[in-house]
């Protein structure tokens, strides 16, 4: 299948699942929404199991930019938490992103199985966050808070303020004032002040 034939089932499947779930979408509709031969679509998928994986694959990847940030002892804490911040933030504002997330909820709400074969494909999504965290801690730049907890408390108050609602309430992204003062207030709990 071509980039563009794939990216166009792909799309369909998305579109479908939003609307329908997974149960209520055919590979018939996706093929017919696509624009592509059932044909074709059967040859790179042979069922929705195996298209709904290509979704969560999707998610994942638009995940991945939350790895990408090693705590580093040369940059002020308050600014690599502001990063931190900022990555997830952009998540929140993308359509495609809360789309997908919504898609991957309800399916996990339909069943127990699929919840737990989500569960583990993304349960290292967040990984880079609690290294950041485990990171700084070793460095003595953290409050003596365990690191685990602080990358908790400091995702879930982002995940809260800017994504819970966008997701489930489909409220608009959360203003840069909010967000700021997230990282401030995450300064003061979590890092540790300079010694005089």
């Amino acid at each position: 299948m071509s980039s563009t034939k794939q990216q166009a089932v792909i799309g369909a499947a998305i579109a479908l699942f939003a609307q329908r779930g997974l149960a209520g979408t055919t590979m018939e509709a996706v093929a017919t929404k696509a624009k592509v031969s059932k044909r074709t679509l059967y040859k790179y998928y042979s069922n929705k199991e195996q298209l709904f994986d290509g979704v969560v694959d999707l998610l994942i990847e638009r995940i991945r930019p939350l790895q990408d940030n090693p705590f580093c002892m040369q940059t002020p804490i308050k600014e690599q938490l502001q990063k931190l911040a900022d990555v997830a933030l952009r998540l929140t504002q993308d359509k495609d992103y809360l789309t997908l997330s919504r898609i991957i909820l309800i399916e996990s709400l339909r069943s127990k199985k699929r919840a737990a074969m989500l569960d583990e494909r993304f349960k290292h999504c967040e990984q880079g966050i609690k290294e950041w965290f485990e990171e700084a801690h070793s460095k003595g730049a953290l409050k003596d808070i365990a690191p685990d907890t602080a990358a908790v408390v400091f995702f879930g108050g982002l995940k809260e303020l800017a994504f819970w609602e966008q997701l489930i309430a489909w409220k608009p992204p959360v203003d840069k004032a909010k967000l700021d003062a997230l990282v401030e207030l995450s300064s003061k709990m979590f890092v540790q002040p300079p010694l005089k």
